[in-house]
């Protein structure tokens, strides 16, 4: 089986104009073994992430600011514009990759965009935290 070389990930990837799970895992895992990827086409363009992994990621930031019950958890990292958009929920973009290593080694991970009626914010996942970047 020929390897998918990563000029070919991502022009796949811009002309269907969604991701999937596997391949942001393969693009980060190919980053993280030391290999160069120019995610640039992906920063310019709207890139969506797969119906599943929109209804996982959806749950999962709705769980960390709302308990199963309803009532919301004092320790939730979300402020009103954060929740806002999860209140009018629209769809999420896969933005490129954030680097959280350090200054001797890089360690890459996703980075997304959550997109409701009247706003937006970027955001990360590190040691099952959620980190707020814009």
């Amino acid at each position: 089986m020929k390897k998918v070389t990563s000029t070919d990930l991502i022009s796949d990837i811009v002309k269907k104009g969604i991701i999937t799970e596997k391949e942001i895992n393969l693009i980060c895992r190919r980053m993280n073994a030391g290999e160069k990827i120019d995610l640039s086409e992906i920063w310019d363009g709207e890139i969506e992430i797969t119906p599943e992994q929109t209804k996982k990621g959806l749950d999962w930031l709705n769980n960390q600011w709302k308990s199963p019950n309803g009532k919301e958890r004092k320790n939730n990292p979300f402020r009103y514009r954060e929740q806002e958009v999860l209140k009018t929920f629209n769809r999420f973009y896969f933005s490129g990759v954030y680097d959280c290593g350090n200054s001797y080694h890089s360690f890459y991970i996703p980075l997304y965009i959550v997109c409701g009626k009247n706003g937006s914010f970027e955001y990360y996942i590190s040691e099952g935290v959620c980190h707020i970047i814009g």
